[in-house]
């Protein structure tokens, strides 16, 4: 058997044992998470995102998700992404082969480290993870002369799109690369023509389904302008505060020794001998506009008794980072970054901190059963008195969603979560949307009300809808206590059956 095959057994294995930490058994609870797979459910069941749920994602997440409740729930999910990963992993190994690298395994190693780092990526499931797995087989295909190559292009593009809008950005240099006149022989207008081919591949069912639902409007009003105005139009913060952000972010997830050692890498192999220096230029940039999205908005600055990380964020790095120190190590005609040795003392540079927090995760796991959402005493007494569709509300807890999914329930709201008024103090002025929660819980004769905005100021930013929203529990339900808790946040509808 040839080196190469061990390698490529090796890295495919490695890539196999960082997944085994998130077996559904200890894959961590979040509760972005937790809403596309409730989504999913509502799909399940009939219902229509947007319309019948309310959330700012594209609609690949919640589809996804419903196809991953059809093949066994969770086990689905870890399934699909391992496999996706591996995919990813084996074309990389690929090219790393065609280019002649000394060591063709050693950046697919370090994509599945960064990919698999507990610490930033919360888990498996995150939009993030789909698209930087999808924007580093971009990356392989470019470079890899694909008979259909734009084609893939533009469903690679449509997938990402549809699965997280910003990420199509790091794409951007890609294209402009593809597109230069003297990168291909096939025409211009032919490599677009086959390009939107490709994307409407993708777009055209999402677009056809929401039409026959009668939800484009939904779909327009909540994945786009929503974004647009709130997400990325508030809550602004300066420039060096995001600065500040990610060099947290990347000390704290260990990604600060392969993020500067492919930044010097890459601008050395610039403005030196370079047999490809454009394609070093276009993944400096590309890798720039993967940190883009974690410089819109501000949703980091919130109330201090309500905290808010965006670890993730940063996890196309995992793409991009690898992306660029392929180009430097292809393309770059210096010796002591071209030879076997060279290559080897990066390699130990960029992967040994992340090497030890990923084994350090494998070998000290968590068993989901432990987490306090699975454990807590609100579930215990639900799964005891297990309520039906619209029986159970769940308000200020994204991480509480789980209980819909857990029980197997929808419910009476499209606002499954909320955090809404506790980021933005001029959020639903009126009042309207949270009247509108109260009038479905009554409508629907809701059962149970898991509530986690007891203490003042601790969620709403907006006094007055804290007093509206305390005044209602009062008057329709009644607070249950429960074993062990110095408050409950579970409450009865007055008067319903014991």
């Amino acid at each position: 058997m040839s080196k190469q095959i061990y390698g490529l057994l090796f890295i495919l294995s490695a890539s196999l044992l960082f997944s085994l930490a998130f077996l559904p058994q200890y894959n961590t609870i979040t509760g972005d998470k937790e809403i596309y797979r409730y989504i999913g459910q509502v799909i399940l069941k009939g219902g229509v995102p947007y319309r019948d749920v309310f959330d700012h994602k594209p609609p690949l997440i919640f589809f996804l998700n419903y196809a991953e409740l059809l093949l066994g729930g969770d086990w689905g999910q870890w399934i699909i992404d391992t496999l996706l990963a591996l995919l990813a992993t084996w074309l990389f190994f690929q090219l790393g082969k065609k280019y002649k690298l000394p060591f063709p395994w050693l950046l697919p190693l370090l994509f599945n480290l960064m990919l698999r780092d507990f610490l930033i990526c919360l888990g498996m499931g995150m939009t993030r993870e789909y698209t930087t797995i999808l924007l580093l087989i971009f990356f392989c295909v470019l470079l890899g002369k694909y008979r259909y190559r734009y084609f893939i292009f533009g469903l690679l593009a449509g997938l990402i799109f549809f699965m997280q809008q910003d990420q199509v950005l790091p794409l951007i240099p890609f294209f402009i690369y593809a597109f230069l006149p003297k990168e291909d022989t096939v025409p211009f207008l032919t490599r677009l023509l086959r390009t939107a081919a490709g994307f409407l591949t993708v777009a055209l069912p999402i677009l056809l389904y929401f039409a026959v639902h009668s939800s484009l409007k939904y779909f327009w009003q909540d994945a786009f302008v929503f974004n647009f105005t709130w997400y990325t139009g508030t809550l602004k913060e300066s420039f060096w505060d995001h600065l500040r952000k990610l060099k947290t972010v990347l000390d704290m997830g260990n990604y600060e020794v392969p993020f500067m050692v492919a930044i010097v890498l890459g601008l050395y192999a610039l403005f030196n001998s370079s047999t490809n220096r454009k394609m070093i230029l276009v993944s400096l940039a590309a890798m720039l506009l993967s940190l883009s999205p974690g410089f819109m908005g501000g949703r980091d600055i919130v109330p201090a008794t309500y905290k808010m990380t965006f670890t993730h964020y940063q996890l196309p790095l995992a793409a991009s980072l690898s992306f660029l120190l392929f180009s430097v190590f292809a393309f770059s005609t210096e010796p002591f970054i071209q030879g076997r040795k060279a290559q080897a003392v990066f390699g130990v540079l960029i992967c040994a901190s992340l090497l030890y927090t990923d084994l350090q995760h494998l070998t000290h796991l968590t068993p989901l059963s432990e987490h306090e959402v699975i454990a807590s005493p609100e579930m215990k007494y639900l799964r005891a008195h297990k309520p039906g569709d619209y029986q159970l509300y769940e308000m200020g807890s994204n991480d509480y969603v789980r209980v819909y999914n857990e029980l197997g329930i929808i419910g009476p709201s499209k606002w499954v979560y909320q955090h809404f008024y506790a980021l933005y103090t001029n959020w639903d002025p009126n009042h309207t949307e949270l009247y509108g929660i109260g009038a479905d819980l009554l409508r629907h004769r809701t059962t149970y009300v898991m509530d986690f905005t007891r203490e003042p100021n601790q969620f709403f930013v907006d006094e007055g809808v804290q007093t509206w929203w305390r005044d209602f529990l009062k008057e329709h339900y009644d607070s249950i206590p429960l074993t062990g808790e110095h408050f409950s946040t579970l409450w009865k509808l007055k008067g319903s059956p014991e």
